[in-house]
């Protein structure tokens, strides 16, 4: 008798050892007992009508590796996301361990690109004003139109001659509303030699 009890104590010591104290049976720590955050940086807007827009996920917490994904699509290992347009995503980062978080990311449309003198601007001037007793020398306009340096110093006072549809002056061809809003742009965004 004394034996079978002594086998039921050592039985019981076992079965507490093996369950814990509180009879759970699983003593490991929760791997998500720290919360997943998402940390957003290299946010890069789009530029206007383009998807080159990108940002880069860095998630903490948890336990295990990280995979991340937006919009609930294919997750990858890495937290970079490129060629985006603007828009609001969802950024998930997930472990291993089943532990994860999301982040809204916004990536914003940058204001409309400045034309290029060279490809935009240039060919306007030449076709429509570098013409034939106008802006030529010898022409009846104050200045010759003979590159970005009669141009650009002469920008503001262009703007308000194409804006108020003075500049070609009446009895000329006018301008279209797109050389005019490309004009417009141009000279708005700074006269650039580009």
């Amino acid at each position: 008798m004394k034996t079978k009890v002594l086998y039921s104590l050592i039985a019981i010591a076992l079965i507490i050892s093996a369950c814990g104290s509180d009879g759970g049976g699983d003593d490991q720590p929760d791997p998500c007992a720290v919360p997943v955050s998402i940390a957003i940086s290299n946010n890069t807007n789009a530029a206007a009508g383009q998807s080159d827009g990108s940002f880069m996920a860095s998630a903490t917490g948890g336990s295990g590796t990280f995979e991340y994904s937006i919009d609930g699509n294919t997750f990858q290992a890495s937290g970079t996301f490129s060629n985006l347009a603007a828009g609001t995503y969802t950024v998930t980062a997930r472990t291993n361990q089943g532990c994860s978080g999301t982040e809204q990311v916004v990536i914003s449309e940058d204001g409309q690109a400045v034309p290029s003198f060279a490809n935009d601007i240039a060919p306007i001037f030449t076709a429509r004003c570098a013409t034939s007793g106008c802006h030529v020398d010898g022409g009846n306009a104050p200045f010759a139109i003979n590159g970005f340096g009669d141009v650009q110093p002469r920008a503001a006072a262009i703007r308000n001659r194409v804006a108020g549809r003075t500049m070609p002056p009446g009895g000329s061809p006018a301008l279209s509303d797109a050389q005019i809003t490309s004009i417009l742009a141009w000279v708005d965004g700074g006269a650039p030699n580009n």
